[in-house]
């Protein structure tokens, strides 16, 4: 009788391991389903954030030139082509060889802080920080990370509203934690500040980009902490994008008579707010090529890829969440 009870409760104790590793199974199984649908809706939406970023301004801006596409929403330019072929029909230098197939090297991330229509803060700086960027390289189909230190703009003036003339050195200042921000000034210039020109060559080979992609994080702060907080009143915008160069040591008077040398392309504008918002820019389409008839273009040359193909193989998305 003895020896039946022991069986009993030898088979019930293996049906009840066998019951304990199926139910972790199961719950295991369901938490991964959890984790993979969480991953896939971050990435999702990250998309999407980069898709609105490339998309329409979000807000009117003072006195902007009505005619320029930037006015009114991201445009894609050089987009992955560094090189004189991919450059705008209406760009002529007197160097004929900025217009050639040879590659550029070097690289100058950017942005733009200007004014909303209906902006009435005057207590608010614009905090810069983050600077990071991403290239793909076509050859291995894997995302380059360019080294743009801790993230911080190197420099920053003021411009007219149809940004081409400097109006002087703008109103900057390192903050408590060490980020820097901008302040607009009396007149409402807009600000076209960045981070230092990078030599390309040191990272990948020029030739071989597929796409770039740009993030810059974003926030509105007292200028006078003891001051009103008049952050509410604000419309303030910026958009972010680069620019290509021949060498590191090419300057814009080289390019003569050309006033400045033609973008990578934009971000949408932006609105800064009170709490940190990224912003970001890539070589996608849409909204694709600004510059359609270019010889580069024409002959067959791609300058931005598919949001499909983004979507496939996006870059990092470590330390981008808002």
């Amino acid at each position: 009788m003895i020896k039946i009870l022991t069986l009993i409760l030898k088979y019930a104790s293996n049906l009840w391991f066998v019951f304990f590793i199926g139910c972790t199974s199961i719950f295991k199984s369901f938490n991964n389903d959890l984790s993979s649908s969480s991953v896939k809706k971050s990435s999702e939406e990250f998309l999407k954030d980069i898709q609105n970023d490339m998309g329409n301004n979000e807000a009117p801006l003072l006195n902007a030139p009505v005619s320029s596409g930037w006015a009114q929403k991201a445009f894609i330019g050089m987009g992955s082509a560094p090189r004189g072929d991919a450059t705008p029909t209406w760009w002529q230098p007197s160097n004929l060889d900025f217009k050639s197939s040879k590659g550029w090297s070097a690289l100058v991330p950017w942005f733009v802080i200007y004014p909303g229509v209906g902006n009435a803060a005057t207590n608010v700086r614009v905090k810069v920080f983050g600077i990071t960027l991403y290239i793909l390289d076509k050859t291995t189909n894997e995302w380059v990370k360019i080294d743009t230190g801790v993230g911080s703009p190197t420099w920053g003036s003021n411009f007219d509203f149809i940004l081409i003339n400097s109006q002087g050195a703008a109103n900057k200042r390192t903050e408590p934690d060490g980020s820097i921000s901008f302040k607009l000034s009396a007149e409402s210039y807009p600000i076209h500040g960045g981070f230092n020109k990078m030599d390309l060559s040191k990272f990948i080979n020029p030739l071989n980009i597929s796409a770039l992609f740009m993030h810059v994080t974003t926030q509105l702060v007292l200028d006078d902490p003891l001051g009103v907080d008049d952050r509410a009143s604000a419309k303030i915008l910026i958009n972010i994008g680069a620019d290509y160069y021949p060498t590191a040591t090419t300057g814009v008077s080289d390019f003569s008579p050309m006033l400045y040398v033609p973008a990578v392309g934009g971000s949408r504008f932006g609105l800064i707010k009170s709490t940190p918002r990224n912003h970001y820019f890539a070589t996608i389409d849409p909204p694709g090529s600004t510059n359609p008839d270019t010889p580069y273009v024409l002959g067959g040359g791609k300058v931005a890829i598919s949001a499909t193909d983004f979507a496939a193989n996006m870059p990092p998305l470590a330390n981008l969440s808002e």
